[in-house]
């Protein structure tokens, strides 16, 4: 601890959709350490929007091609993916020992159909949180995030707002950008990923790493971040917060379509790809 100053207690509410996994229970574990009361808002789903509706407006967005292509890529080859790294980061943030924590710890959870349900509404009046801290779960919209009395924090995997939206780091690989590769913390705001920085950093690329080794890394140093932003919050300080500089351009990017999942693949979902051997050089 910093200074005279003794840390006082701030109320955090942490968002999560359906059961906590390694990387989130982690996150939560680390976040209850701090002179904080601790609360937790568990979604049941991660949106209760109909399945035609999504389709709709997925085709507005993307078009008929472009939507097919995201849906054919996430059956044939995102699901297995996804589903074998977060075997991987179960493993390795220890997911057992954390869930014997999570069984014990008494945190205070409050279950809702979904995050932008008016029950989340709800809930978060009764804590009236200092901090919200969107741990796991889609876009909030303005009536969630504004139950914070002080901030609204989101953990973006990718350096925002230089690559903003879902799978950061692969689109990194795949796109040969290594000042995509990283995490960023900042205050949610109606856009996505758009809100002012407190926090960014990178992990070190090495030859051989995939998506979810970098992901990994990268986590755990946004988490160390996002303490000391709560420790500082806690003091009556404000963390200084910062926007997208002059000098960079700001790319969203969505879910990945069949071509580009096919392309992840064959650069060994990192493995040989030439950002982490060029990234490993620079260092």
């Amino acid at each position: 601890m910093e200074g005279d100053k003794a840390l006082g207690r701030i109320r955090v509410a942490a968002l999560i959709v359906g059961e906590p996994r390694g990387q989130e229970l982690w996150t939560l574990h680390k976040i209850s350490s701090t002179p904080c009361e601790l609360s937790v808002v568990q979604a049941l789903h991660a949106s209760t929007v109909p399945r035609l509706k999504k389709a709709r407006i997925q085709i507005r967005k993307y078009g008929v091609l472009g939507t097919a292509s995201r849906w054919i890529g996430k059956w044939l080859i995102g699901a297995r993916v996804e589903e074998g790294n977060q075997r991987l980061l179960d493993e390795l943030f220890d997911i057992q020992s954390l869930r014997g924590w999570w069984e014990r710890c008494g945190i205070a959870r409050v279950k809702v159909p979904d995050l932008n349900h008016p029950d989340c509404r709800i809930a978060l009046e009764k804590i009236a949180p200092d901090i919200i801290v969107r741990v796991s779960g889609g876009l909030l919209k303005p009536h969630i995030f504004s139950q914070a009395r002080l901030a609204a924090l989101n953990i973006h995997h990718g350096q925002a707002p230089m690559i903003r939206g879902i799978s950061s780091i692969p689109w990194g690989i795949i796109e040969n950008r290594s000042n995509w590769i990283g995490a960023t913390i900042h205050l949610i705001d109606a856009g996505i990923d758009t809100g002012a920085i407190l926090w960014r950093g990178a992990p070190q690329l090495a030859p051989g790493d995939t998506d979810a080794y970098l992901h990994f890394r990268t986590h755990l140093r946004a988490v160390d971040a996002m303490l000391r932003i709560l420790e500082e919050y806690s003091r009556g300080g404000t963390p200084q917060a910062w926007y997208l500089p002059a000098e960079e351009t700001s790319t969203y990017r969505s879910a990945l379509g069949l071509g580009a999942w096919i392309k992840f693949l064959l650069l060994g979902r990192g493995r040989r790809a030439r950002v982490l051997v060029e990234g490993a050089i620079e260092c």
